[in-house]
């Protein structure tokens, strides 16, 4: 009792299983042919383990129409449908192609062999349906000759019948070759890596299957062999295990047709009921006989005892059955949501607009079946676009664009054709075969266009697409603006390493050691408010006792305030070895820079040459802040004396004086950083104070003079942003 009922629930479970694949795959998109064909075939093999089932249970002891138990023949017409899904699956195959009605005719036996089975399996029946009552006159004689004629037809059906039952099972066995054949056809034809999965798992599945049916049921009968009937069952057994299993295992863990999300999780929940409720329901069968034979009656209430009790454990163990198989498939690879929010974290890891672009396809392509996928990027300007990978960049319509817009979400291409232009973004879009458009949308900007070809294999976009898609859409949206700035990050730090080596390569050009002279002290100091800035100082050894001292300062800030500062410099070192007056040599500077630079880059020099034995020192100013001298008795005389500044007027003549340093006497040289920086009440240190630093510290060394003022006026400035370079020039004669 127990095997058989097992057996039975086994055949029960096989048919749902195939039935419910069968309706799953017609309401994924009943539209697609190949979901038909599909459909229909999965329907048809679950005829023949349902109606095994019902006449195990049902029917074995009654006395049935032999016409009533043969329409389980129907279901081989599983055969010619399993050939046809072979020809176009996953796209229809050249033969296909070819021999489209032809195959039609595939049917034409097996639709033979059921109306035989069915109407011709008891002749002796039929002939007693054709006595006619021939007494009639005249039409006596015709019913007699249509009596005879249908007899005879009866009798030829009945023989043909016995010899179509014979060799029926060899045209089934010619049409599983062939679909294995197709089937395998079609799969080196495959590019997509997960539908080759899918139809390589089928494959197997039925290919054993059939292979087991095969040597169980066509075999035997071809070759009229005799099987033990255990063993036959057995084989069929395993076949309805195996073949309905492996398309199970497709759907749920490979998404087998495509099938979504809330289909693939019914078809657990049904597999993990029929396993849970046939093992409830072998289990009471046998605790029943169990007590039947213990207590030696048939107790009612003994079967509502272990009912009860078993119910008890009922929920617990489906939930943990259910969860078993979730977690083995629903969690697991065929969980398309959370495939996606894989991708969709994996893509903000990624900061290289193409690799993005290679990673958006090649998951398109494996976890959506879509062929071809296209990114347009804003390029220049709002309404230019340009594809990643393509240097061409395209106008954007402005009625597509509107519309995206608009809506926010994925539309069919078709939907928005009479905003579409030839030449333009949208007719570009119409020659690359996309069906639909996914919107990438930064707030209310739209800087993007995903554009999606047809599925593979003619899967239908869904729903659950649509959700997944926005989801990934707004993820493309971060991975771009992360992209943007890593890209910026990268640039800003290549020009902090290139700014860095600049002010490497400007520090070399100041003096690296300071004068050493045993009548006069040097100090200097220098610091850019960036990287680089446009102060310059110098002290230029003129070969003939006499010492240039210079102080400069460029319009401007940071890279081109210092390659102006850079060329002043150059310029003044190839002038120094040609004996030119100072007078001569500032001007010749300054018809230079007006001559090579724009009028809105200048600068303020000052130049002085100090003769060592004499402490003469002639001066020229040009355009600078005035250097002062104080004498040890603490008379302050300013360094005026010269012309305008360098580079903006042409023509000028410039004019310098002279000044003697004496013993004691402090010659401080500056830029406007020192002067004009502010504290944070926004008041400049100013000259005055300058000065009086000056005066109070002139007792000391240069060195001490120097950094004095540099420390006065960073306290003065302290939690200030410095808003200038600042360059400081003493000198102190002995």
């Amino acid at each position: 009792m127990g095997i058989e009922f097992l057996i039975s629930l086994i055949y029960l479970a096989s048919a749902g299983v195939l039935f419910l694949t069968a309706g799953l795959i017609l309401k994924e998109n009943v539209k697609s042919f190949n979901n038909r064909v599909a459909a229909a075939m999965f329907f048809s093999a679950g005829v023949a383990p349902c109606s095994v089932a019902i006449y195990k249970t049902f029917l074995i002891d009654s006395q049935a129409s032999p016409s009533l138990l043969n329409l389980f023949y129907v279901w081989e017409l599983f055969f010619p449908f399993l050939l046809l899904f072979s020809m176009v699956f996953p796209h229809p195959g050249a033969f296909y192609r070819q021999h489209k009605r032809l195959i039609q005719f595939a049917f034409v036996p097996h639709i033979f062999h059921v109306i035989l089975v069915i109407f011709f399996n008891d002749p002796d029946r039929l002939f007693g349906l054709f006595d006619f009552d021939t007494s009639i006159p005249l039409v006596g004689q015709l019913l007699s000759f249509l009596e005879t004629v249908l007899k005879i037809l009866a009798a030829l059906m009945g023989i043909l019948l016995i010899f179509h039952v014979k060799f029926f099972s060899l045209i089934n066995l010619t049409y599983v070759v062939a679909a294995v054949y197709f089937l395998n056809l079609g799969y080196k034809a495959i590019d997509n890596r997960a539908l080759k999965i899918q139809v390589r798992v089928v494959i197997i599945g039925i290919a054993a299957a059939m292979g087991l049916y095969v040597f169980s049921i066509i075999i035997p009968a071809i070759l009229s062999l005799r099987m033990p009937s255990g063993l036959r069952e057995t084989m069929i057994i395993l076949a309805l295990i195996v073949g309905p299993g492996s398309i199970a295992w497709a759907i749920i863990r490979y998404r087998f047709m495509d099938i979504g999300l809330l289909a693939r999780q019914s078809l657990v929940y049904t597999i993990s009921t029929a396993i849970v409720v046939g093992g409830y329901l072998l289990i009471i069968s046998e605790l029943s006989s169990l007590f039947a034979e213990a207590f030696g009656v048939q107790s009612r209430l003994l079967d509502v005892i272990v009912v009860v009790i078993l119910l008890l454990f009922f929920q617990p163990l489906y939930n943990q059955v259910d969860d078993f198989i979730r977690r083995i498939f629903i969690k697991g690879r065929s969980d398309y949501r959370r495939l996606m929010e894989e991708f969709s974290r994996q893509l903000v890891t990624i900061f290289d607009i193409e690799q993005l672009a290679a990673a958006v396809r090649e998951n398109m392509n494996k976890e959506m079946f879509i062929e071809q996928t296209h990114i347009a990027l804003k390029a220049a300007g709002d309404r230019f676009f340009r594809f990643i990978g393509e240097p061409v960049e395209y106008t954007l319509e402005e009625k597509l664009a509107a519309s995206l817009i608009q809506r926010r979400r994925p539309v069919f291409i078709a939907d928005l054709r009479s905003a579409l232009e030839k030449g333009k973004l949208g007719g570009r879009l119409l020659e690359k075969d996309c069906q639909l458009l996914v919107p990438l949308m930064d707030r209310d900007e739209l800087v993007g266009i995903m554009a999606l070809s047809a599925k593979i294999a003619g899967f239908r976009y869904t729903y659950e697409d649509f959700s997944l898609l926005m989801v990934v859409a707004n993820q493309i949206v971060v991975a771009l603006n992360n992209a943007r700035l890593y890209a910026e990050s990268l640039e800003k730090q290549r020009l902090e390493e290139e700014l860095e080596i600049a002010r490497k390569i400007q520090m070399n050009l100041l003096p690296r050691r300071l004068p050493e002279h045993h009548r006069y002290e040097f100090a200097a100091f220098n610091y850019p408010s960036r990287h680089v800035g446009g102060d310059y100082y110098d002290f230029i050894h003129l070969g003939d006792g006499r010492l240039g001292v210079v102080i400069a300062d460029v319009s401007g800030k940071g890279v081109p305030a210092a390659l102006l500062m850079a060329r002043v410099q150059a310029i003044i070192q190839a002038q120094k070895g040609q004996g030119l007056h100072l007078e001569s040599m500032l001007t010749r500077l300054n018809d230079f820079l007006v001559s090579s630079s724009s009028p809105d880059r200048f600068v303020t020099m000052f130049y002085g040459e100090l003769d060592l034995e004499t402490g003469l020192f002639q001066f020229c100013n040009a355009g600078h802040n005035y250097p002062f001298v104080i004498s040890r008795d603490g008379e302050i005389k300013y360094l005026v004396e010269g012309g305008l500044i360098l580079g903006a007027f042409p023509n000028l003549n410039y004019v310098s004086s002279r000044i003697k340093i004496s013993s004691n006497d402090v010659v401080v040289m500056y830029t406007d950083g020192l002067s004009e920086a502010m504290n944070s009440a926004e008041e400049e240190f100013g000259e005055r104070r300058l000065v009086e630093t000056v005066i109070r510290v002139r007792g000391e060394s240069a060195q001490v003079i120097c950094g004095t003022l540099i420390k006065n006026i960073r306290q003065f400035a302290a939690g200030a942003e410095e808003a200038d370079d600042m360059t400081l020039v003493v000198l102190k004669a002995k």
